[in-house]
């Protein structure tokens, strides 16, 4: 029987799912997802790992059961807590995994603890953003920061569109896109994540069809930032030119929906889903030291 462990917030201060991959103990991926929350996009990403011999661990962010409601000061604590009970679990090394608003965090997290030996990005963002709350239409600027750590909100960029029409928005581009939401922050210094203090080597996949946010932009900065400081770890900048913002391994079929890309180009989009898969596991299995 496969050895599937679940963590609650009330015992081990953090929400996730661990899948044992072949049972390996060298290697643990704490993976996480984007604005989507839950851990529907998570346990897929997770599972995918698993499939392939490696343990991944499924980390819940917020709008589960046990987590914050909305993308709101969400502590960094989650990710701290996991790396020491993977640690406990007998893991040699940790890496993370985040996409979208979770490479955020897996920046963040990086940055701060050493522990972490990997770090791979999915579409991401090389400064902290403001967060955000409600749902549907009624989401808007939370006027928070989307991270805290020891109580304390980690500074953000502040959204200068203060309320958002997604419908409307959708019904004029025919897809989810909101990129123009997301290109007009006030990104100030002590808004970036501290990329320099990351000990591993870095995986950063962006998307030249990003409607949802500027991952290319952010990806190109991190590559010219680590090219600059001499960054002595392997990274790499993947760009794919058919993908959308859902730079998943298995895309669902309402992403299909909301992303012009992905109804226009399913082949091509396939073919970059099929490379990326192949990054993943090359950058972890042999990248990774």
């Amino acid at each position: 029987m496969r050895n599937i462990i679940t963590t609650t917030v009330q015992e081990e201060g953090f929400e996730s799912i661990l899948y044992p991959g072949n049972g390996r103990k060298d290697k643990l991926v704490i993976v996480m997802s984007g604005s989507n929350g839950g851990m529907t996009l998570t346990k897929q990403e997770a599972e995918f790992y698993d499939q392939n011999g490696i343990p991944a661990l499924a980390l819940a962010l917020f709008k589960t059961p046990q987590t914050p409601k909305n993308l709101s000061r969400v502590p960094v604590e989650y990710v701290e807590k996991a790396i020491a009970w993977g640690k406990k679990q007998g893991y040699e090394k940790i890496g993370i995994d985040g996409t979208s608003k979770g490479s955020e965090m897996a920046l963040i997290a990086a940055s701060m603890f050493p522990e972490l030996s990997c770090v791979i990005v999915r579409v991401p963002s090389h400064f902290v953003s403001e967060g955000l709350s409600g749902s549907g239409k009624n989401k808007a600027p939370s006027g928070t920061s989307c991270w805290s750590y020891q109580g304390k909100e980690l500074p953000y960029a502040p959204y200068r569109t203060r309320s958002f029409n997604i419908l409307k928005m959708f019904l004029r581009e025919k897809e989810m896109h909101i990129i123009t939401f997301n290109r007009d922050k006030d990104v100030t210094p002590e808004t970036l994540i501290p990329i320099e203090n990351i000990k591993a080597p870095v995986l950063m996949l962006s998307s030249t069809h990003d409607e949802v946010w500027p991952s290319y932009d952010s990806a190109v900065y991190m590559e010219n930032k680590f090219n600059e400081i001499g960054f002595p770890y392997p990274h790499k900048h993947v760009a794919y030119k058919n993908m959308s913002h859902a730079v998943l391994t298995k895309l669902p079929w309402i992403y299909r929906m909301a992303f012009k890309s992905e109804r226009r180009n399913p082949k091509e989009c396939a073919e970059d889903r099929k490379a990326m898969k192949k990054e993943l596991l090359d950058w972890i299995n042999n990248t990774w030291q």
